[in-house]
């Protein structure tokens, strides 16, 4: 049986004891599975990466990565990995084509490979017609196209993608999925990002974080089987407060979406979506509420992930309550 691709063994990151980034984390990835990331700002995914990369140390616990334990100085488990940071920095005054030599010869490629390599990642990332103007005078999107064919000049076993599609026009978001869905099965991904539905396109696992800790590890749609088949779509305007807290209370509903102007809610099987509108219509005009839409979808990622979060953070708001 082949080893997990990266293995956290009840890993934990304190920076300056002052900010707990990881509490006592473990998961597995397997090899060839494209994983999406996903927390929010602060929730540990920045520093998981790090760790994995082998550029943050941990405070405590074990991290293997490729079969080898990741280390500061496992160089050769490093050269395996492709990265792309969420901000990605280059040197102004190069083009694309002696940015990409550069980091071929930090690989150490052969110099035919290196500019047969080149030239295809450019045409990849569409940046062919531009790959001579400094890189100073491109856009954030080209900036990411860029950082896209960097992470991949060394034919990585493993990639590592933080918000690749952040500033990309719709046909180069497009054409970045293209290409993460086919390197499922050929290359093991992590792909953090703030955008659900890049995640539900191409991510076949997910890992989600939350203030440092691990609320889920495992296929997506064991986490979509966590909600029922329908949830209730509410956009409404108005005093939202008192009309969210009547839903629970006096309709006996869990709401597990606190966006402003919509409300989500759950289902039962036996629901009657005309008897659960009409008592939410009613709600609404006790509460001044307006309410300017209700549709039922089926399971969504999002819905999953907030529900997820949501329930995080109200037990963590019941272990501060509680004497």
């Amino acid at each position: 049986m082949n080893p997990p691709a990266i293995r956290f063994e009840r890993v934990t990151k304190v920076y300056q004891n002052r900010q707990v980034a990881l509490a006592d984390v473990s998961f597995e990835v397997p090899a060839g599975a494209t994983v999406g990331l996903l927390g929010a700002n602060g929730s540990g995914k920045s520093t998981s990466i790090g760790i994995a990369l082998g550029l943050v140390t941990p405070s405590a616990g074990h991290v293997e990565v490729l079969g080898q334990p990741m280390t500061p100085g496992a160089k050769a488990t490093r050269q395996r990995l492709g990265f792309l940071s969420d901000d990605p920095s280059f040197p102004k005054d190069l083009n694309a084509i002696q940015y990409l030599d550069f980091v071929g010869r930090c690989y150490g490629l052969p110099r035919l490979e290196q500019k047969a390599r080149m030239g295809t990642l450019l045409r990849t990332v569409g940046l062919t017609d531009d790959a001579s103007r400094r890189i100073g005078t491109y856009s954030t999107g080209m900036k990411t196209r860029l950082g896209v064919a960097a992470s991949l000049m060394n034919h990585p076993e493993m990639l590592f993608w933080d918000e690749p599609t952040a500033g990309l026009d719709p046909i180069s978001r497009m054409q970045t999925l293209d290409l993460l869905e086919k390197f499922r099965g050929n290359k093991t991904v992590v792909l953090s990002s703030h955008i659900l539905g890049d995640i539900d396109r191409v991510c076949d696992r997910l890992i989600i974080l939350n203030k440092g800790q691990l609320l889920f590890d495992g296929p997506r749609a064991e986490l979509e089987n966590m909600l029922p088949h329908r949830v209730l779509d509410i956009r409404a305007n108005g005093s939202l407060d008192a009309f969210r807290a009547d839903i629970e209370a006096r309709m006996g509903r869990k709401i597990f979406s606190h966006e402003p102007g919509r409300i989500r809610i759950e289902l039962d099987s036996t629901d009657v979506v005309g008897e659960v509108t009409g008592q939410l219509l009613e709600l609404a005009r006790a509460h001044d509420v307006t309410i300017s839409g209700i549709n039922s979808i089926g399971r969504q990622l999002e819905d999953a992930y907030l529900k997820l979060i949501t329930e995080d953070e109200f037990r963590g708001f019941e272990r501060v309550s509680s004497p």
